[in-house]
């Protein structure tokens, strides 16, 4: 298993993940595209519409979405949507005066390779990678009560307290944090 850093030259393996094998066992996500942190969900960008395939085309273009590929065989298995917490406007009403927070709104794995790990090895490379470029905290959104692999889209609780992230509250809202 390889994890990369998405960058432009993998969008055609990041879309063939996403056009064929991230939601085959989920069909009311397919179409996603991992957009909803972007932006509100407008009429004209609802999971069906191909307008989402071209709005996540034009943020992974522009360098607006960024996060982590797995690869397995050359083919992408798993993908993480993390950036800084002021890319994602989705989360403006929890924004703070803090800089250097990294946030991590959604892990997607492929079915069959679900519960092999690939999840902590996102968050592991996400921790090093924030520690490399001096930021100071790293922040997510788990449902620590949710019982379905759906309902953990962002990352099962479990996976962020064994690495030390503690639940708190950002503006009434519940996150975890680790700080660096």
């Amino acid at each position: 298993m390889l994890i990369k850093q998405m960058t432009p030259e993998h969008s055609s393996d990041w879309f063939d993940f996403f056009d064929n094998r991230a939601f085959a066992d989920h069909e009311d996500w397919q179409g996603c595209y991992c957009t909803g942190p972007f932006t509100p969900r407008l009429k004209e960008y609802q999971n069906t519409s191909r307008k989402r395939r071209e709005y996540a085309a034009w943020l992974l273009d522009k360098g607006i979405m960024r996060g982590y590929l797995a690869f397995d065989h050359g083919k992408v298995v798993g993908w993480c949507n993390v950036s800084d917490k002021s890319v994602f406007s989705k989360l403006k009403d929890i924004q703070t005066d803090e800089e250097d927070v990294v946030s991590i709104t959604c892990f997607m794995i492929q079915k069959d390779y679900r519960g092999t790990g690939i999840a902590q090895k996102f968050l592991d490379k996400i921790i090093e990678d924030a520690k490399t470029n001096h930021k100071k905290i790293i922040e997510a959104y788990p449902r620590p009560r949710s019982k379905t692999v759906f309902g953990n889209f962002r990352g099962p609780y479990s996976i962020y307290e064994k690495r030390g992230f503690k639940l708190e509250k950002v503006r009434e809202v519940e996150v975890v944090r680790l700080y660096l």
